[in-house]
């Protein structure tokens, strides 16, 4: 008892009634009464939801090192996508009751099954764009207005080498900033918001695939318009209404079937 009071913080609380507890406080001696039976399996549901951000990053430190001490399951129910990035080593993803993917962390983030799990994982969320793919000589394209994404060789599978409606899926940290945009993966935008994260910035950006010099869009006409997240440096000197160009890393997307979900990019032997 004492040795998981001291793991968990809560040794001043040992001789305190439960009722002059603090709600974060009953939930980790709820998670000493738990340690020190020694169970087989340990099963959380949602150990750390009422802890404060500083103390439940703490606690998530001490859960994956506990974790690592006892070698026991530990089957953990969260909503919260970092935690079950950090603390898990294999993450099961439910959508309304049903298994959408399971695997690694890293390989559920890099390689999800379908728009669910791309859309869920990761912070900021996964960029959408809808579009059309269409197969030119030996490579598919992926077309929105008159901007085009050549997609690499080999990696793409939605059958048929006709053209289709499909969703383009990118992430934040994929989509970059140029000066100079190399093509042909490159786009007129508008900065529409920075937001300073410490550690990072992230941009929102306004990409315009007609002329890209219309200042005034009209607002009811936002079929070649569209808005993608950016993650850059922290020291990114970006404002709101800054003209750029947007590139985006043609061998990180993804492309998904807009009726079924279907992630449509297949994993390589050399990924």
């Amino acid at each position: 008892v004492q040795e998981t009071a001291r793991v968990l913080g809560i040794e001043p609380l040992l001789d305190r009634y439960p009722r002059q507890l603090s709600g974060g406080e009953r939930q980790r001696v709820a998670l000493g009464r738990a340690i020190v039976r020694n169970p087989a399996v340990f099963l959380f549901d949602e150990p750390l939801s009422n802890l404060d951000a500083k103390l439940r990053v703490e606690m998530r430190r001490e859960l994956k090192q506990l974790h690592r001490r006892l070698r026991t399951t530990m089957v953990y129910v969260t909503h919260d996508q970092v935690e079950a990035l950090t603390l898990g080593q294999r993450i099961v993803v439910m959508n309304e009751g049903t298994v959408q993917q399971i695997g690694p962390p890293m390989d559920v983030y890099d390689w999800p099954a379908n728009r669910f799990v791309a859309g869920f994982i990761g912070t900021p969320a996964m960029n959408f764009v809808e579009g059309q793919l269409s197969h030119n000589d030996a490579a598919w394209c992926f077309r929105r207005g008159d901007w085009t994404l050549e997609l690499p060789p080999d990696r793409l599978a939605p059958g048929g080498g006709g053209p289709k409606k499909a969703v383009l899926g990118v992430r934040p940290e994929h989509v970059s900033v140029v000066e100079c945009p190399p093509e042909p993966a490159t786009a007129p935008a508008v900065v529409r918001l920075v937001e300073m994260l410490g550690d990072a910035t992230v941009a929102s950006l306004e990409i315009m695939t007609t002329s890209g010099n219309d200042d005034h869009p009209s607002p009811n006409d936002k079929s070649h318009r569209f808005e993608l997240q950016s993650k850059l440096s922290a020291r990114a000197e970006l404002q709101p209404g800054d003209r750029v160009a947007v590139h985006i890393d043609p061998t990180k997307v993804h492309a998904f079937d807009p009726a079924t979900g279907e992630n449509w990019v297949r994993r390589t032997p050399s990924d």
